[in-house]
């Protein structure tokens, strides 16, 4: 049993179980572990920690940003790249949106709801004193701003991609397929044989700027810069670095009117079967023929030539 009377001296081990009192005066040393508190404080730190949260804040901007963040997100959305503006009536921040997020009732019928540009959204929706706070939202000058969607203009010269919002109203109730955020992909969707046409840029050329111009019927290589689409997109084999190359390449049964030189003969020999004699490769004198073809075989006498080609006719080498 213990003492009902403590002694003068505290003894060398201590007791198996605790006083039922704690003591008034606090140990001078801390406990080696940390009390857990099960409420966090009522005022933040005024220093804010090294390390970022884990978690993201449940509660968003008020202001969406144009430009994406620095670090792309691990797993990839699954909404489609292309959004229609739709009206938003939210409380201090009315406006036109495309961030996919409009309401049923909205994207089931987005012909009645739906828009193209944002321009059109906001005339639509927000007109009068409210259209300048409409358009502000993204200002249509902001490169990291789509503010508009391309169509192709099939009803009109149907030569490259337009954004004025007047696309036909079966491109805006299949606007993911119809739309896109930038000329560059709706001319590669639906003009991709005048993809620089369409898209007003410059192609970069890598085999050379001569190419063989077929269209005036001639045998001819052009430098203008005016090459059609099908050989930029196979610049290897119709693009050459100099003129003689585009000639022998592609005109090379013609290759003097293509290097715009005369032409001039070997006096060698070749056969002329209309008349069943030998005659040479030259023009002017009674013995040429005129410049030989390409094609034709050339002999270095008249009499391997009459030999070779003309052998039935004994007096081909007197002709």
């Amino acid at each position: 049993l213990p003492s009902n009377v403590p002694s003068d001296l505290p003894s060398n081990v201590p007791s198996d179980v605790p006083s039922k009192v704690p003591s008034d005066v606090p140990s001078s040393l801390p406990s080696q572990s940390p009390s857990e508190s099960a409420q966090p404080s009522d005022q933040p730190s005024e220093t804010p920690s090294d390390v970022p949260s884990s978690e993201p804040s449940s509660e968003p901007s008020s202001t969406p940003s144009c430009s994406p963040s620095a670090s792309p997100t691990e797993s990839p959305s699954t909404e489609y790249g292309v959004n229609l503006f739709y009206p938003d009536w939210a409380a201090g921040d009315s406006g036109c949106r495309n961030d996919g997020d409009e309401p049923d009732y909205m994207a089931v019928n987005p012909t009645q709801w739906l828009s193209s540009t944002m321009q059109a959204c906001c005339k639509k929706y927000f007109g009068g004193y409210m259209y300048d706070a409409c358009m502000g939202r993204y200002p249509p000058d902001h490169d990291d701003c789509n503010v508009m969607l391309y169509y192709p203009d099939w009803n009109g010269s149907n030569k490259g991609c337009l954004d004025d919002g007047k696309e036909p109203y079966y491109m805006l109730s299949n606007h993911q397929y119809f739309l896109s955020n930038s000329i560059e992909e709706c001319c590669e969707k639906f003009y991709e044989w005048d993809f620089y046409g369409c898209s007003g840029t410059t192609p970069v050329l890598t085999n050379g700027e001569f190419y063989p111009d077929w269209s005036g019927g001639g045998s001819t290589c052009l430098a203008d810069g005016k090459m059609p689409d099908y050989m930029i997109s196979n610049q290897k084999w119709y693009l050459s670095t100099t003129l003689e190359k585009c000639c022998e390449r592609h005109f090379y049964w013609d290759l003097n009117e293509c290097l715009g030189t005369t032409a001039v003969g070997t006096d060698k020999w070749y056969v002329d079967y209309d008349d069943e004699k030998c005659v040479q490769d030259c023009s002017g004198a009674s013995s040429c023929g005129g410049v030989a073809n390409f094609w034709e075989e050339l002999f270095s006498t008249k009499e391997q030539c009459c030999k070779a080609k003309l052998g039935w006719v004994p007096k081909c080498r007197f002709k």
